[in-house]
């Protein structure tokens, strides 16, 4: 009887213990993910999001001045609920991706829990509460944290449905509303049925090591179902897209160089709990190992766009592995004062150099590359200049019959109230300036189109304006002979470089 009442005390106050924890890794990660959450400026990508959730409030949907639809779901739309309750603020445009941040630590929690223990659990979320670049990407107007909820959400139901015999069905049906939900987030989570239907039959002819052709036959027709479902969801056809767009690529170095200059504490952790000769988690870590390797090989080798964040939603793995490892080394050292310095270093290093933040900042640089450091014919980099601060030296100063020229107009829109014109170049780089424009205007908002020298020169010549452009336009995006017409026949009035590939330029004619 006794027993039995200390059993119980001692799970109250384990439930307690992790409740505070809890609360406290929620109270902590809100301050620093709601910090000056307005100081930094909108960049590139947020005012595309902020620009369909005006087109959202102003006229019901978001299908943009420019008669093109902006694919933004899950995000703009409850955004634009937002907007209409709080008002149209940067904290407002980003609040969605700060709540969705926070609600993924309770998510990983849970998740890690069930799947592996509560004590992993614990770990994996106090890194997910102060890792840099979960804070920064949850105080971005964008999608990348709602999308890596309801991933993360996705797959734990999937585990559920293929591995618990409890509420089996509605595990699948939760499977599949989180699966939807991600697709209409995030392209990328066309991956997902891949994933699942692979694991399926590593599941029979691997783990299982039963090779039924019955239920192999049917989890393939299963996913010729599936695909032709998300083609009708989504109105694109991906199969006839892959085999007509279909070339392999390597981008690989960089997404290592990336992932291993950011995540090392983590991969060297995971590394051991892979290796650990006691592990009952092996199934679970494959599972997981399996979905990173997935989207790592195929932005790797399938694609020639080297953004560093199409890999964010994989990241908690990171956590998750390190976070095994570790308290598998706790286990393995036995004198105290090894354990005291195990955790000592871990934390240390974590809170210094590996990707800790606990003083909360107002400026957080997303991924990028040094372009001092790599001797690359390419770079990746996420620019991030000033564009509040020159709208705000033009608006101070421009006169109504006086007109705005910018490499990014949806700027013109959101801080002028006016599309203005567009000097036409490739957003990404490549020659694909005709997917964005339409009738000789710009995709966004309706801008004017500046094809050429010739057109900007008789625009300068006969109205009086501004013409702002940042620093990637720089980077052969723009031609040439209009960069040096610009710099040697206009004046410049405003200049802010905040790193050194985030820099803001505007010219006054």
């Amino acid at each position: 009887m006794l027993t039995i009442l200390l059993q119980k005390i001692k799970q109250i106050l384990n439930h307690k213990v992790i409740l505070i924890s809890l609360l406290f890794l929620l109270i902590f990660g809100g301050y620093l993910r709601f910090f000056n959450l307005s100081s930094q400026s909108y960049w590139m990508d947020e005012g595309y999001t902020v620009n369909a959730v005006m087109s959202i409030t102003g006229h019901g949907d978001t299908v943009l001045d420019s008669g093109q639809n902006y694919s933004c779901f899950t995000y703009c739309y409850p955004t634009a609920l937002l907007i209409k309750i709080f008002g149209a603020t940067p904290e407002t445009y980003r609040l969605l991706a700060t709540l969705a941040g926070l609600l993924l630590i309770l998510a990983i929690f849970f998740i890690t829990k069930k799947l592996f223990s509560r004590n992993i659990a614990l770990l994996s979320s106090f890194f997910m509460t102060f890792s840099y670049w979960q804070i920064a990407w949850s105080r971005q107007a964008r999608w990348y944290t709602l999308f890596t909820l309801f991933f993360w959400l996705s797959l734990y139901f999937f585990y559920q449905s293929l591995y618990s015999e409890n509420k089996r069905y509605l595990n699948v049906v939760l499977c599949t509303i989180f699966t939807v939900l991600s697709v209409l987030t995030h392209g990328l989570s066309y991956l997902l049925p891949v994933i699942f239907i692979s694991w399926l039959l590593i599941d029979q002819i691997i783990i299982k090591k039963k090779f039924n052709y019955k239920k192999i036959s049917l989890i393939v027709v299963g996913g010729i179902i599936i695909f032709y479902i998300f083609n009708l969801i989504s109105n694109i056809n991906i199969i006839g897209y892959l085999l007509t767009t279909f070339k392999l690529h390597y981008v690989l170095p960089y997404y290592l160089s990336f992932y291993l200059r950011n995540y090392w504490l983590f991969i060297i952790l995971g590394l051991v709990a892979l290796f650990s000769k006691e592990n009952k988690y092996k199934k679970e870590m494959c599972l997981l190992l399996f979905t990173l390797g997935t989207y790592f090989i195929s932005l790797s080798f399938f694609t020639d766009i080297v953004h560093y964040r199409y890999l964010f939603q994989v990241t908690p793995v990171f956590f998750i592995l390190g976070s095994i490892g570790l308290l598998s080394l706790h286990q393995d050292i036995k004198p105290l004062y090894g354990k005291i310095i195990l955790w000592i270093v871990t934390l240390g290093l974590f809170t210094t150099i590996a990707g800790g933040v606990f003083i909360p900042q107002t400026n957080y640089y997303l991924e990028s590359d040094n372009p001092e450091s790599f001797d690359r014919p390419y770079y990746a980099y996420t620019p991030q200049p000033d564009w509040s601060g020159a709208y705000d030296y033009i608006r101070m100063r421009k006169k109504a019959n006086e007109v705005i020229v910018s490499s990014l107009p949806q700027f013109n829109k959101i801080f002028l109230g006016e599309a203005g014109y567009w000097i036409k170049y490739s957003y990404l780089g490549f020659d694909d300036t005709a997917e964005y424009s339409k009738n000789n205007k710009e995709y966004y908002v309706n801008a004017e189109i500046i094809n050429n020298l010739a057109e900007l020169q008789t625009l300068t010549s006969s109205k009086h304006g501004y013409i702002v452009f940042d620093y990637m336009v720089t980077q052969g995006r723009i031609s040439d002979d209009i960069l040096n017409y610009i710099n040697n026949s206009l004046s410049l009035v405003f200049h802010e470089k905040t790193n050194s590939y985030s820099e803001v330029w505007v010219y006054k004619f």
